[in-house]
């Protein structure tokens, strides 16, 4: 009795963890992110866990500028570690050089694992004509 009990668990433990992907293809995703509210930023990250839960295949880049920027700072930053996590798991972040200059902003503030981009408009735009999907992140 022990036993069958015990093979009903683990079978039961597999199939959720295996109901839990959705899709196995290599998706294409680009966010763009221009909020800097940390609540916005808590469900985006919950968010693109999700999806890689749902698609461990994706491609994910998530594009900041404008206020977006904010949730890739260095100093006192409560997602840093969700970040690294993200980022181990194939996320890219990048930050717009655009919205340094206009924020007088540099690249050194900003946690090692961010990238950088000229223009963040012109990524979106450049990921897009490559078959990309985008998604406007947060509010």
């Amino acid at each position: 009795m022990k036993r069958s009990l015990l093979l009903l668990v683990l079978l039961f433990a597999g199939w959720s963890a295996m109901a839990q992907i959705v899709s196995s293809g290599n998706h294409q995703i680009i966010f763009q992110l221009t909020n800097g509210q940390a609540a916005t930023h808590e469900k985006f990250l919950r968010q693109l866990n999700n999806i890689l839960e749902a698609a461990p295949n994706a491609q994910i880049e998530v594009v900041t500028h404008g206020m977006g920027v904010d949730l890739l700072l260095k100093d006192n930053n409560a997602f840093q570690s969700a970040l690294e996590d993200l980022s181990k798991r194939g996320v890219v972040f990048v930050v717009c050089e655009n919205t340094l200059k206009q924020r007088n902003l540099t690249k050194d503030i900003f946690l090692p694992l961010a990238g950088f981009v000229p223009s963040a408009i012109l990524e979106l735009v450049i990921k897009q004509e490559q078959g990309w999907i985008y998604i406007k992140a947060g509010d």
